[in-house]
């Protein structure tokens, strides 16, 4: 037997060990607190959550990226608010598990908050419809009616453009500041079928089908804001970070919205 080569093998099996415990305490670890937890598991759309992300953090929130290990396996207490961006809604449903779904419901009704935007606003829905057919799947189901889209009205799957956006609420704090109009691009986002008696506020209306685009509630002791079209775009700006749309007519930021929406979520507005 080669004393030596013994060794230097045990000590290699060793490190291995080490760093194979290192890997698992880091994997249970929960992510870091923050203001803002935004999703940036499977379907979230690359450039929505480049622009999401430097829209938060240019309004001063610490934001922090999980995925659906955090909201299936770990807390949410650490967070202030969690944001779904723009994405895949049925990817978001399934990698959130029953569990996971119910412990993000437990967060907002706990008084957390929720801000959804398209592909994460459609994900509210109690029943999700597609191109006119309801999705096969479950989603988070914590606002009260369905959401549904593509509207065609406005630009078909899978094209974008600029919309107008009517605000119809001009005394909620997340609109009352705001022009009474708002150029917003959309790119086949939901629009919000309430239930009858539903208590929601309507903030605002897609100017072409007078069905609303801008919503507002509250979930048990929380709050929720959901948005159909993409309000992180900065099609004239380079500060969002991305390059998407720029050839579009961006006729104002609306990142004012989104700030004044966090600050209604947080109670602070």
């Amino acid at each position: 037997m080669n004393t030596d080569r013994s060794r230097v093998s045990c000590a290699s099996l060793y490190r291995l060990y080490g760093l194979m415990l290192i890997v698992f305490i880091l994997s249970r670890c929960p992510a870091p607190s923050g203001d803002i937890a935004l999703y940036s598991g499977n379907g979230a759309d690359d450039a929505c959550l480049t622009a999401t992300h430097a829209m938060f953090e240019a309004a001063g929130y610490q934001v922090v990226l999980i995925g659906p290990r955090d909201i299936n396996s770990t807390t949410l207490e650490r967070f202030r608010v969690v944001c779904f961006p723009g994405g895949d809604m049925y990817q978001y449903a399934r990698d959130i598990s029953s569990s996971g779904k119910e412990q993000l419901r437990a967060y907002v009704s706990d008084g957390g908050a929720y801000i959804g935007i398209c592909g994460g606003a459609y994900f509210t829905g109690e029943q999700v419809y597609w191109q006119g057919t309801e999705l096969p799947v479950t989603c988070l189901g914590i606002f009260p009616g369905n959401t549904r889209g593509p509207l065609d009205v406005i630009a078909p799957y899978p094209y974008c453009v600029m919309c107008k956006v009517n605000m119809t609420d001009t005394l909620h704090p997340i609109t009352r500041a705001e022009p009474d109009t708002a150029w917003i691009v959309y790119c086949y986002g939901p629009t919000f079928d309430p239930h009858s008696g539903a208590d929601i506020d309507i903030l605002g209306v897609y100017d072409i089908s007078q069905t609303p685009a801008l919503v507002a509630w509250q979930y048990g002791s929380g709050r929720v804001f959901v948005i159909g079209p993409h309000p992180e775009f900065e099609e004239d700006d380079d500060r969002d970070g991305v390059d998407f749309c720029e050839s579009f007519d961006d006729r104002g930021s609306d990142w004012d919205i989104m700030k004044n929406a966090v600050m209604w979520c947080l109670g602070e507005h």
